[in-house]
């Protein structure tokens, strides 16, 4: 016999502080799991982190430092361009593994779980489709500004950019999808987060806040650890508070995917609700 579904019964809310607490205990309970899933992808990037700041911290004592240019030709190197090649490709990485251990339950055997495949790819792709939806109200700002419409052209790109953040936030549930390889389209995902985005919106609000204060703690221990070893104690500690809080987004995007999307997906009938022949 086919498979058979009913609707679901209710639209669901999403409950901001819920979703927030949630992530952040997630995080902290399956700190081992974590770590088990990402340690290597985590533990190249801090590393290239640390080249980087080494070799920024050796460039800049030759360097004029009232000069402004020559501190930005002494930060730019090939260190930073491995640094963003890193973080182009392992963020996927660390991103999918996540996403996939909160909704399906996955972890690896391996000890070294280490993968860039077609699934990771299209995350990639994903993200950055999603980051250029407020690249129109900038360009519409930047071509109006230098001429006799830029009074015009401030506000209108100023909404279109609010547009395309509102857009990039309920849209930034497909990358839960992509990760589990899940069949969820645009309009699927519009459809589960109308009515929804004041909350998305205060989730992201909230976690924000939250990473404020923990960007504090890290921040007075970076400090400590750069009088003592140097740059590469900034470095780690800023790459270790980078890290977390891409897993708490991550965590709340797979949350906020599960309670909108998911939700409302048709539920399998169970043998009672299936009619007799």
């Amino acid at each position: 016999m086919a498979d058979q579904h009913v609707p679901h019964s209710s639209t669901p809310s999403l409950n901001v502080v819920a979703t927030v607490k949630e992530a952040y205990k997630g995080a902290w309970s399956h700190f081992g799991d974590m770590t088990k899933l990402v340690w290597a992808p985590v533990a190249i990037y801090i590393a290239v982190n640390v080249i980087h700041a080494s070799f920024v911290q050796t460039e800049l004592v030759h360097v004029d430092q009232d000069d402004p240019m020559a501190l930005l030709n002494a930060a730019w190197g090939w260190q930073t361009v491995l640094l963003l090649l890193a973080s182009i490709f392992l963020w996927p990485m660390i991103a999918v593994a996540w996403h996939r251990f909160i909704l399906l339950g996955e972890t690896s055997s391996r000890t070294l779980y280490f993968r860039f495949g077609k699934r990771e790819a299209r995350f990639l792709l994903t993200t950055i489709f999603l980051s250029l939806l407020s690249v129109p109200g900038v360009l519409v700002i930047m071509v109006g500004s230098a001429g006799p419409m830029i009074l015009f052209a401030l506000p209108a790109g100023m909404v279109l950019i609010v547009v395309g953040l509102l857009y990039a936030a309920r849209l930034s549930l497909l990358l839960p999808s992509v990760a589990t390889d899940a069949q969820t389209d645009a309009k699927t995902v519009l459809d589960a987060t109308r009515g929804q985005v004041l909350n998305i919106v205060l989730v992201h609000l909230l976690n924000l806040l939250g990473l404020i204060f923990i960007a504090i703690g890290l921040g007075i221990l970076g400090e400590i650890m750069n009088l003592i070893v140097g740059a590469a104690g900034t470095a780690i500690t800023s790459s270790l508070f980078t890290i977390f809080s891409q897993i708490i987004s991550v965590a709340i995007l797979s949350i906020m995917y599960r309670e909108l999307v998911l939700a409302r997906m048709p539920a399998p009938l169970t043998g009672e609700d299936v009619p007799e022949d």
